[in-house]
Formats: C-alpha cells, structure tokens, sequence
C-alpha cells in the first residue's frame, strides 16, 4: 500500500503549516530528507534537505509508530513555516519516491476505519465536527464521534446474535422445542429492540436537521416585509427590498445560527393571485416549500393570517409587522417592526423555544440517510420474525435475524462495498 501525505493544515500563507505522513514507508523519511532520525513521539528541531542536498527548512519533526496513531500506520509530521513554497518543496521531494503520493479527501481517516482504529459512524462524527458551525452540531457531532452511536448499535447486534445463538441451538437439537421461559424472553427481546430502532428512526429527522439546518420559511403576500426581516436578520442585503410588489420570484436560502440551532431561512414569493406566469410558478415554490418546512413564519401588515391553500401541519408562527405604524392587541401574535426594532428579540426566542421542544430525550441519534435505511430493513425484518412459530421454523426466524445482525453492522462496519467507503470519505477536508 501507498505511503500518504497531505497538509493537515490551511493551504494560505500561515505562521505554521503541518504536513502529516502515513504508511509503511514513513520510517524512510530521515534519509529522504538527509536529518538526524528523532525519537518516538518527541517533537525534534530537524533542517530538513531536498534531493539535492539544498535546505529547505528547520522544522520540528514528530514521528508516531504504528499501530497507536491515528491511523494505525507509522505516523510523521512535519511543522514547517507557513510558505507554501516550502510546502511545495516538500511535496516535489516525497512525490519524487516511489510509493509515496498525495492522500485522496479522507484518506487518512479511511485508513483509521480499515485499520481497526474507528469504526464508520466514529468517521462521520470526525467529519460532521470539522464542519460543526453550531453549539448543536457541536455536540451531536462530538457525541457521535466518541461513540455513543457505536455503542447503541452495538449492543442491538449483541442482542441480536444472543437470539440468533438460542435459534441455531434449537436448530442443533431438532427434536427439542424451546423453553416456555426461554420463548417468553425471546420474544420481550424482540420486541424491546423494535421499540429502540422505531423510536431511533422516528427522531432521525431531528439528528439530519442537526447536520443540515432546520427550514423555517417565511409566507406572507407582497411587500410584506419578507425580505426586509431575513436581511434584518441575516444583516445583509440576500433579498431584494423595493415597494413593487412581486419583486421575490424564487426562493431565497439564508444559513444562520439561532441559539446554536442550525436554520435555513426562506425567503418567498408573495402570496397573491396574479397573470404573471413566473411570480406563479414563484408562489408555487414558495407553498411547496412551506409544505416540508419544520416551521413557518406567516407575515402579515394586517390582521389577514389566512393563507387555506396551506395544508402543512407544522407550528406556524404569525407575524405582524410595521408594528410601529399599528399594533395588534392578540397575544398569538407577534408584533414586530424591523425599522423601529420592536419585537425582534422576542420573535427569535419563541422560534428557539420551538426548536428547543423539539429536542428528543434520548441521546443517540441516527444522523444520516443510510443509518435510517439500514435500521428501517431491520425493523421490516424482526417485524417479519414475529409471523413465525420459533419451534416448528426457527430456519427462518434465524435467516431473519442474520439479515438484522447484517443490516445493523453495516451502520458501524461496511467492509465490502468499495462505493460506500469512497463515497463517504471523499466528503472529508483534504488532509484528513
């Protein structure tokens, strides 16, 4: 396997830029650039030589033996002046060795998970906390990556196995039926890991908004004050403000951190009838996306909140705005006004109560798209086990729980199927 090599560390001009080496070959980088070797995890001052014997830098060398590393290969970084000259130069030297080449997105990571040092969804909590912008995603992320997910599903897969070893012994004895006790727990087993899978995907949702940003969409008719309050709140100018009415066609998408709750604000079309052919298509948009948002924000510079061709069941909170004109005395409704800044602080606190009540109690989370699909095959599966009489066809009640042990572990453990891998490490920073 190739040795690999890659900054780990900003690709601008910095005070210090580190460049991480990984593979079998690392121990040959003393020779290679002409310095004294150093000890084991001693960080060592080294002017290190191109293959010309030319100086390149003074740097301080770390070198990490395998299997303790983050990798679980021989390990060694360099921490060089931030000239990306010099970082060039180091690159031409080890691109110039045989076996040596730049890492692919992730590749370093991959080799974490191949060598037994995380497992997949530890991976994917170290790429969601690079990319944590929020206190949540934070968390989540932090979570996820020092293995509370692992350990859920783990525990599942053990169950599960232990209910597969009492099947394939009463397979063994053919002659033998299973205990009434034994069936009984058999069954309160089943049972309670469908409880914790159904409840796990039920609140997925929650976790993906986590990673993704939960969709509050602003509705209301023209002129409005729609895109005055998502620039407001976005302070800067993402949507267009003017008195025509009509000027919002298309959805506008502003990312922002309410509280530490990662939010997509949107910003729609006017709510009217009208000839135009594209403000129609833009008031379309604007219902579909109120449609799967997770709250909605209905504004309104009179008393008309009414909008029946909405069918979306999600909180909708309603909005009056240009309250320093007029006020509405109804205490459902919030008065706010961006000129005067009335109501402003109060609106962001009820849309952060909401996102709060929408927390779920336990703390493992399914964050991604194929941990759903995977725990939904294994439901469909032990929902299936259940039709069968364990003593006249365990054959099949145990083919059911081999799909459920196979389904779970590929959550932590995909091992044959090369796409997945790369498909989930090329979302990796380089470096990483």
């Amino acid at each position: 396997m190739d040795t690999i090599f890659s900054s780990a560390s900003s690709s601008q001009k910095s005070a210090i830029k580190i460049i991480r080496v990984s593979g079998s070959k690392t121990k040959h980088i003393p020779k290679i650039f002409s310095f004294k070797p150093t000890q084991p995890r001693v960080a060592s001052l080294r002017k290190i030589y191109d293959l010309k014997n030319n100086v390149i830098d003074n740097a301080l060398i770390i070198y990490f033996p395998g299997p303790n590393t983050v990798t679980g290969e021989d390990v060694l970084e360099f921490h060089i002046h931030g000239s990306l000259l010099i970082e060039k130069k180091i690159y031409e030297v080890l691109t110039n060795i045989k076996t040596f080449r730049v890492a692919a997105r992730g590749e370093f990571t991959k080799r974490a998970f191949l060598n037994g040092i995380l497992d997949l969804t530890q991976a994917e909590g170290l790429n969601d906390l690079i990319n944590s912008e929020t206190e949540s995603q934070f968390k989540i992320s932090m979570s996820q990556y020092e293995g509370t997910l692992s350990s859920k599903i783990s525990s599942w897969r053990d169950e599960v196995i232990w209910l597969l070893s009492r099947l394939e012994a009463l397979i063994d004895f053919a002659d033998e039926e299973l205990p009434a006790e034994l069936e009984k727990l058999f069954n309160l087993k089943v049972l309670k890991i469908l409880n914790e899978m159904e409840k796990s995907v039920k609140y997925s949702s929650y976790g993906q908004r986590i990673r993704n940003g939960f969709i509050i969409t602003l509705l209301g008719r023209p002129n409005v004050g729609k895109s005055t309050l998502v620039n407001y709140l976005s302070d800067k100018k993402a949507a267009i403000v003017t008195d025509e009415a009509g000027t919002t066609r298309d959805i506008i998408e502003v990312i922002m951190d309410f509280d530490g709750f990662p939010v997509i604000l949107n910003d729609t079309a006017g709510i009217r009838h009208t000839e135009s052919e594209v403000e129609k298509i833009g008031v379309k948009k604007a219902l579909e996306k109120a449609e799967m948002s997770d709250l909605i924000l209905i504004l309104s510079d009179n008393e008309d909140f009414s909008y029946p061709e909405l069918k979306s069941r999600c909180k909708k909170i309603l909005v009056h705005t240009k309250s320093d004109l007029k006020k509405i005395p109804n205490k459902n409704i919030h008065n706010i006004s961006v000129k005067e800044n009335i109501g402003i602080g109060k609106l962001i606190n009820t849309i952060v109560k909401h996102l709060k009540s929408l927390t779920p109690k336990q703390n493992v989370l399914l964050t991604r798209k194929r941990h759903v699909e995977a725990i939904k095959r294994s439901i469909y599966a032990l929902n299936d086990l259940q039709k069968f009489d364990l003593n006249n066809n365990p054959e099949l009640a145990s083919e059911n729980l081999r799909i459920v042990a196979k389904e779970i572990g590929s959550i932590t453990n995909i091992i044959d199927v090369e796409e997945i891998l790369d498909d989930i490490f090329s979302n990796f920073c380089i470096g990483k």
